[in-house]
């Protein structure tokens, strides 16, 4: 298990540059994306009495609106097209973990992000069954219950990159199948994995931004913004703009540090995923005698595919940057 944790943090720092990058928009686009959609609409309700002044159209009710729409729309897709890269990349970089592990290299991330858009709807079911699961878990009287079944289903977008022939309801089953005998270890593994990515790493990128003076920049930006927010029914609770900047800073901070460190996450489940994933396909018997009427009739069988990665996918990987 610790083998498994060190050698995904070994491919991780050794591809490091490529990860960031890929990661760039998903991480970055978010962010800019909102910060578009509040930006805009931060500067209208500022200068909401100048504009109305100077152009008659806009001293109306729908006018308004409809501007405050209009200049929410490039923002919103902006943080939409962020946000579904950022999900396409948790069945992506499993297909790049064992991209690598056959080559040594990672390479040709359209034809890993192809390997999810090619089951785009299995994909989308997916996500919609884990955000009601999670939803469901995080009601405080199903915490401890939905933390069990979280590290029984910690496995399902390995099982959606590398296994055909499941619906969305099998990808979580049969993660279940995997994981059981092996909870303890698995819960110590994702354990290790949040205190690194979910609790040192944002710690160091606060000391990063504290170090190259960003913090004081963005605390006020974000205080002025709050100064807007209609808080005065909660200030009697001690809620001050220099509070909310301070939270909407540290929750920047945590967002880039968790987004950034994706694929660790992903390459570790997907290594923890080949060393348990023992199931192999039974030999096919074959027939030496003539069948009777009875035994001819055909048995409905499931069987789980194995998916491999595609032979091009290496191919392309073992050349070299200037060859492909």
């Amino acid at each position: 298990m610790l083998s498994i944790f060190f050698q995904s943090l070994k491919i991780y720092c050794l591809n490091l540059h490529k990860f960031l990058l890929y990661m760039l928009f998903p991480v970055l686009g978010q962010i800019f994306g909102l910060y578009i959609i509040f930006g805009l609409n931060y500067w209208y309700t500022n200068n909401l009495h100048d504009l109305t002044t100077k152009y008659q159209a806009l001293n109306n009710m729908s006018s308004m609106i409809l501007l405050i729409v209009l200049t929410s729309v490039p923002g919103l897709i902006i943080f939409v097209k962020a946000l579904w890269d950022y999900l396409v990349a948790y069945g992506a970089i499993n297909s790049m973990t064992e991209g690598y592990l056959n080559t040594g290299r990672v390479y040709d991330f359209k034809a890993h992000n192809g390997v999810v858009l090619n089951k785009t709807f299995s994909f989308i079911a997916l996500w919609i069954m884990f955000s009601i699961f999670t939803m469901i878990a995080i009601i405080p009287i199903f915490w401890v219950l939905g933390l069990i079944f979280f590290i029984y289903f910690i496995l399902i977008f390995q099982v959606f990159t590398f296994e055909n022939g499941l619906s969305p309801i099998g990808y979580f089953k049969r993660s279940f199948e995997i994981i059981r005998g092996n909870f303890a270890k698995t819960f110590i593994l994702m354990l290790l994995l949040c205190i690194l990515t979910y609790g040192i790493m944002p710690s160091g990128l606060s000391v990063v931004f504290d170090y190259a003076n960003i913090t004081p920049y963005l605390t006020k930006a974000f205080e002025a913004w709050a100064f807007n927010l209609p808080i005065e029914p909660i200030e009697k609770y001690g809620v001050t703009p220099a509070i909310i900047a301070s939270l909407v800073l540290q929750s920047l901070i945590f967002f880039i540090a968790v987004g950034f460190t994706l694929p660790l996450r992903s390459i570790c489940w997907t290594l923890w995923y080949n060393c348990n994933n023992t199931e192999e396909e039974q030999p096919v018997k074959k027939i030496t005698s003539k069948p009777s009427k009875k035994s001819s009739k055909k048995a409905k069988t499931f069987k789980i595919e194995k998916r491999e990665i595609d032979p091009e996918i290496i191919r392309r990987a073992r050349l070299e940057d200037d060859e492909y």
